[in-house]
């Protein structure tokens, strides 16, 4: 056997020396993806989409192609901006470079977002109905992106007829979960009944030119299917609405008079400052009425800016909004709550259609299980309503981590699992006992 000799330790120095700058090297050469939870990617690109990338990767030592949603994706470097940056202190600032909507097919195009002294203005769209186009993951995704790319200031852009009230609340949930990180505005196009939740969780609001904003009255279904003015409810709601709303400066008059049709409110100026109040017991002289009782109020543009409940804004753009809002020194992130919220409420539908139809399917099968005699299609039947019930359990998870946990506490009860589970294998069981009997 041929002995092989040792080496001497100023070689063995060499030796990993060299190891360490080809590998050091070989990472130069590597295009880079880091995602938002931290985790890196070293490989080959080989393409890109505005909604993923495709990497050749190792991962665990195993050469691998992964996809990554584009939603997830903090950075990207490619190999020669590596070589190019070597040299730039642009790192040392501790800037983040994002990717525009408009150029995210080359990251080469990024631009530092954040800026010395320089508010970074985010948008987020709040369109279409709360609960079916709106859902709270858009807005828990924008604002994950934002916190990590140095965003200072939110301002929701809405446009909502408004919608289911869970959609609402659980939104202003995830506002409130990130409150210490930003400051909220709400930019109005649109906003009447569950749009006014994360209206007044916002630290200002501005109405754009012929906007609306109010009218939030509270129904549910009756037992004939039709739909009826929860009163209580709309109480309860309105009461914790209204301290929120002061929580952040705004009357819990207006919230009140926006869901109760009982509830008034009224204007008087002390020292030339407008106050709003709910009774006109000892107004002075000169008072106005914003809205009276029997009616519930919902504002327009001119209507709030006249008594400073709003700022009025001479069109809907974004340097609008900054400008009639003092903000002199500010930079905007884009487009990228636009499309991080439209990927984000994409998928929650699909979740949503989902569980409605599992729902759907397990009782339809039920229903056959009961009109059909035939030993084998009954068996099927129950077949069946195991499959939907392991489905509707796995939607349930999946609707609780995309931050919908009202709906699963809607749903909770749609499919008793616990009764159904038991019920099917004691059927399944009589089934196969009678199977074996015979005819």
């Amino acid at each position: 056997m041929r002995r092989i000799p040792k080496l001497s330790q100023s070689l063995k120095l060499c030796v990993l020396s060299g190891l360490a700058i080809s590998a050091a090297a070989s990472s130069a050469l590597a295009d880079q993806v880091v995602l938002r939870d931290g985790t890196v990617y070293e490989g080959t690109i080989v393409s890109e989409t505005r909604r993923s990338i495709v990497m050749n990767t190792e991962v665990h030592g195993i050469s691998t192609t992964l996809t990554l949603d584009i939603s997830q994706i903090l950075k990207v470097t490619k190999s020669e901006d590596m070589d190019d940056a070597e040299g730039d202190d642009s790192e040392a600032s501790g800037l983040h470079t994002i990717p525009s909507r408009s150029n995210r097919e080359s990251s080469t195009d990024s631009k530092v977002l954040k800026r010395e002294g320089y508010q970074l203005l985010m948008e987020i769209p709040l369109t279409g109905t709360f609960g079916q186009d709106i859902y709270p993951l858009s807005v828990a995704d924008s604002l994950e992106w934002a916190k990590d790319s140095g965003v200072t200031d939110i301002v929701f852009r809405i446009n909502s007829p408004g919608g289911e009230v869970w959609a609402a609340q659980d939104l202003v949930a995830v506002m409130e979960r990130f409150s210490d990180d930003f400051t909220y505005h709400m930019l109005i196009e649109h906003a009447i009944s569950a749009s006014i939740w994360p209206s007044f969780w916002s630290s200002s609001i501005s109405m754009a030119p012929g906007a609306d904003f109010g009218g939030a009255v509270v129904y549910s279904t009756n037992s004939t299917g039709s739909a009826e003015v929860d009163k209580k409810m709309t109480s309860i709601m309105a009461s914790k609405l209204g301290s929120a709303a002061e929580a952040n400066g705004h009357s819990r008059h207006l919230v009140q008079a926006m869901m109760l049709s009982e509830a008034a409110v009224y204007a008087y100026k002390d020292h030339g400052e407008w106050v709003l109040t709910n009774s006109k017991d000892g107004l002075p002289k000169g008072y106005e009425t914003i809205d009276g009782p029997d009616t519930v109020l919902t504002l327009t543009t001119d209507q709030a800016a006249r008594y400073g409940i709003v700022t009025a804004l001479d069109s809907k753009s974004l340097d609008s909004f900054a400008e009639a809002n003092g903000i002199e020194k500010w930079d905007s992130a884009g487009d990228m709550g636009y499309e991080l919220a439209e990927d984000a409420n994409e998928k929650c539908k699909k979740v949503r259609d989902r569980l409605t139809a599992t729902i759907t399917s397990f009782y339809a099968d039920y229903s056959d299980y009961l009109n059909d005699n035939r030993i084998s299609q009954r068996g099927a039947s129950m077949q069946s309503m195991k499959r939907h019930m392991g489905t509707y359990k796995r939607i349930m998870r999946q609707a609780e981590e995309m931050e919908m946990p009202s709906i699963v506490d809607g749903y909770e009860n749609a499919i008793d699992v616990v009764y159904w589970q038991n019920e099917i294998e004691t059927n399944l069981a009589r089934l196969r006992r009678y199977k074996r009997m015979g005819p």
